[in-house]
């Protein structure tokens, strides 16, 4: 007599379907680590033509070397399966990729988030995230079945070093650390790692994968790619949906050491990148000169938003990325929906226990900065907040 499944509440009958309550149906189950997921919720709808200021974009768009190249799409470009020769080519030689490393591209950062944990993470296995941090690091970790330990940031959302320092190190004692992700600069924080501390945490620990996320690292002017090639457990991941401005067509790329992204390369879907995505990349890896404007741009408009804030007695966390989180205390969910009223989008961060009474506000143009001062100190107003 077969056995029954498991999980499934029904005995298993030999001669047909399992035998089940009359109008009752079987329903399929999960894994138990999908069944631990907290779902990612995407941005609401009806975000074209607001200031979009609340998931981090580049509100100046993407080159206009890409615009051109999309409107001159033929049909073979969307027939065709994805060719990423020339795409690779283009990233390789943008970041200066040393002899003995590699590259992975991925849809997305997320992808490659979820790649190095499939690949690497067994499931019990303990992966070392900072908090507060992106939430796909949790939710990708979680999915491949880790063991999550957490290294909470600073009350001032400084970065934890003598904090994770320990945390490793017991960590290393006990049964160790597969995977330390790593946000530099962290989101939602907009924090840098102190300097030379990742590759001294890989060297330190040869056995954990240790993943730099450098998704806004263009705005720090920091990054961890010239270790790579003396790291074999150090990968660094970029994204185009920031600098670059092709959040929409969802392109990213893992560098590391040739053998250990081979791994993730084997396991990878082989048309992981859509043909279009790949066709814009090159394109907009054709424009050096455009990113560092838009870079440059960002910066200054970082600094004066800032400096606008803190005149309307705000109080803002330092920040190296295109963000800046600021303190509005217990209005804080009522200030954001003002801003919405206004056509400013901004993301409450009250989620995250450091970060409750806060918002992050996403950087933009220097036009953009004054629109959302003007609409920061309206906001304000209209909840009796007395301006300095």
């Amino acid at each position: 007599m077969s056995a029954p499944i498991e999980g499934s509440g029904a005995p298993v009958r030999r001669d047909g379907p399992p035998s089940r309550a009359p109008g009752s149906a079987i329903r399929p189950e999960p894994t138990q680590e999908v069944a631990r997921l907290q779902p990612y919720t995407t941005p609401a709808a009806g975000r074209r033509g607001l200031l979009r200021l609340d998931f981090n974009e580049n509100l100046a768009g993407p080159s206009p070397h890409v615009i051109e190249r999309l409107r001159r799409l033929e049909a073979e470009d969307v027939a065709s399966y994805p060719d990423e020769t020339r795409a690779r080519a283009a990233v390789a030689s943008w970041f200066g990729l040393a002899d003995g490393c590699d590259l992975v591209l991925t849809s997305g950062v997320d992808e490659g988030i979820r790649l190095l944990c499939d690949c690497f993470v067994r499931p019990g296995e303990r992966v070392v995230l900072l908090e507060p941090g992106y939430a796909m690091y949790r939710f990708y970790a979680t999915l491949a079945g880790a063991t999550i330990v957490t290294v909470p940031y600073e009350p001032d959302l400084s970065f934890p070093e003598t904090a994770l320092l320990e945390r490793l190190s017991r960590e290393t004692a006990g049964a160790g650390c597969r995977l330390l992700i790593v946000g530099n600069p962290n989101n939602p924080t907009g924090t840098p790692a102190p300097e030379g501390l990742i590759e001294e945490l890989a060297a330190s620990y040869p056995a954990t994968i240790v993943l730099a996320d450098e998704a806004y690292a263009e705005f720090a002017g920091r990054s961890s790619i010239a270790a790579l090639r003396r790291l074999p457990n150090l990968v660094v991941a970029r994204t185009f949906s920031k600098a670059h401005g092709l959040a929409g067509l969802r392109a990213g790329v893992l560098l590391g050491d040739r053998a250990t992204l081979s791994w993730v390369a084997r396991m990878r879907s082989p048309y992981a990148v859509n043909a279009i995505a790949l066709l814009a990349l090159e394109a907009a890896l054709q424009d050096d000169a455009y990113v560092t404007r838009c870079v440059e741009e960002v910066r200054a408009a970082r600094d004066r938003l800032a400096e606008g804030l803190g005149r309307l007695g705000i109080f803002v966390y330092p920040s190296v990325a295109n963000f800046l989180v600021a303190r509005f205390g217990d209005d804080a969910v009522a200030i954001k929906e003002e801003l919405r009223r206004r056509g400013v989008l901004v993301r409450d961060r009250g989620d995250q226990p450091l970060m409750r009474g806060t918002l992050r506000i996403g950087v933009g143009t220097g036009a953009q900065a004054e629109t959302c001062l003007a609409a920061v100190a309206a906001a304000l107003e209209a909840r009796g907040r007395v301006l300095r």
